[in-house]
């Protein structure tokens, strides 16, 4: 079903956006929406003309109100039904049905609106994943992480990318159209063309550059601060401890992950708890406190939980067990 076989185009949809809409239009746009391909287009055009009205707050109140129309002037509701016959009654009484019924599916659409303004991918705990983007760039999702972006015009009016977890990216150059991560606590990172990893956790984010330039916001005491990274900068953040930039030798290390490998240099058995729960959703207790100290040094690769757990435990000589989600380390 096209638009012109039901006589709605762009602009009739923008003066129902802006509650200038006649009854009968209402029924029109109602009727076609139940056509499942209209719904896309619906909120294609919701989507520009929010951004071209970013002022507006729709009163759903004073819609129900106003829904009898003399001329171009909106007449309230309750004069009409003083005043009209039985015929006159049920004529008003069928439009103030379609008006409920228009906004029972608008609110309805608007709850959903970010399902279908925004395509998001995720992944599970213990899970990878890559995605190539619209623009041709390449996003590896570590586990327990997710991204959304705008699912009409990205790479031609924006490359906004936010962020859950931990991503690598490989950034394709598209023209002056910047590409941006944008992460739950304010950290943005803004980049033309190049290799990064974002680290986004609850407790710590962090960026790390291999390769091209970025630029880096986050929110200061006072002001928003920025930062420009150099390929092997590393930038960390976290709860209780102040920005902090450094140089890497092997910034590569850091997204190891991506090929199931995990590298550790002088790590202790804390830090690694916090990559298992990050990753795989596991608790770890510890049945001797001073477990938590002991490091461990080397590349290894594992699949699984279990095959990383393993290795743990046949360097340290130690034993673990897994109980209702609880990974227990002992002598």
């Amino acid at each position: 079903m096209s638009l012109m076989e039901n006589s709605l185009d762009k602009q009739m949809l923008f003066e129902l956006f802006a509650g200038r809409s006649t009854p009968v239009r209402k029924q029109q746009v109602e009727e076609w929406l139940r056509t499942p391909g209209n719904i896309e287009c619906y909120y294609e055009w919701l989507d520009e003309w929010e951004k071209a009205n970013p002022q507006f707050i729709p009163d759903t109140q004073a819609a129900l109100e106003k829904i009898m129309i003399a001329g171009d002037t909106f007449v309230p509701v309750q004069e009409p039904f003083k005043k009209a016959g039985g015929f006159l009654r049920m004529l008003l009484s069928r439009r103030i049905a379609i008006a409920i019924g228009v906004l029972a599916l608008m609110t309805v659409l608007y709850a959903i609106k970010d399902t279908l303004l925004y395509r998001s991918m995720s992944t599970a705990y213990g899970e990878t994943r890559s995605v190539i983007l619209p623009d041709g760039s390449l996003v590896s999702l570590n586990a327990n992480s997710s991204i959304r972006y705008a699912r009409f015009g990205f790479a031609r009016t924006n490359r906004e990318i936010y962020l859950t977890g931990e991503a690598d990216f490989t950034v394709t150059h598209a023209g002056s159209t910047p590409f941006v991560v944008t992460t739950g606590q304010g950290l943005r990172v803004t980049v033309l063309g190049t290799s990064f990893t974002v680290y986004a956790r609850p407790a710590q984010e962090r960026v790390v550059l291999r390769q091209g330039k970025v630029q880096l916001s986050y929110p200061g005491e006072k002001t928003e601060k920025k930062l420009i990274l150099q390929p092997g900068d590393l930038f960390t953040s976290g709860q209780g401890a102040g920005p902090l930039l450094q140089h890497i030798s092997n910034p590569e290390n850091l997204s190891a992950w991506k090929d199931h490998e995990f590298l550790f240099d002088g790590t202790s058995l804390t830090a690694i708890a916090g990559m298992i729960r990050d990753n795989f959703g596991l608790s770890v207790h510890f049945e001797q406190t001073a477990m938590a100290d002991r490091r461990i040094s080397g590349s290894f690769h594992a699949d699984t939980v279990g095959e990383l757990l393993d290795v743990i435990a046949q360097l340290l000589d130690i034993h673990y067990t897994i109980r209702e989600g609880t990974i227990y380390f002992s002598e």
